[in-house]
């Protein structure tokens, strides 16, 4: 396992430091976080230190859907969440806050009245450009 010994989160994964672990997978442990921002708020934190995505290995990605259902699952029958969001932050320019891979997953409920999609400010991109720029196949991603 690859740790980080000032990485809170390595510390939980590595359980140097108590916390209230709801679910575990191959690569992700599951948690209540510190400052839950609405009822059944868990992190979902990669087991070995990955400081992002761009960092990790492709094969995890199956195991964060797989534990994503089944957290949902799990929230659906015994809180009665009707649906989720899972928020990730990843980069400083996106406001990563801990140098840990992680994600959020947030139950939701039928008028909870929370509004988790940001207003973003109106743009109008040369879609045609873009396409170019994103689409195919070349030898950088």
């Amino acid at each position: 396992m690859n740790f980080e010994d000032d990485c809170i989160f390595c510390r939980i994964t590595s359980r140097r430091s108590p916390a209230l672990i709801v679910y575990e997978s191959t690569h992700f442990i599951c948690f209540f976080p510190i400052k839950p921002d609405v009822y059944g708020h868990i992190l979902i934190v990669s087991r070995n230190h990955y400081p992002d995505l761009e960092h990790s290995p492709p094969d995890i990605g199956s195991d964060l859907f797989a534990t994503v259902r089944t957290l949902f699952d799990r929230c659906r029958k015994r809180i009665q969440a009707t649906g989720f969001n899972l928020l990730a932050a990843n980069g400083t320019s996106a406001g990563q806050s801990v140098d840990h891979l992680h994600f959020h997953f947030l139950p939701r409920l039928d008028n909870d009245g929370l509004d988790a999609w940001p207003v973003f400010p109106s743009i109008s991109p040369n879609l045609t450009e873009l396409f170019e720029l994103l689409s195919g196949q070349d030898g950088d991603a």
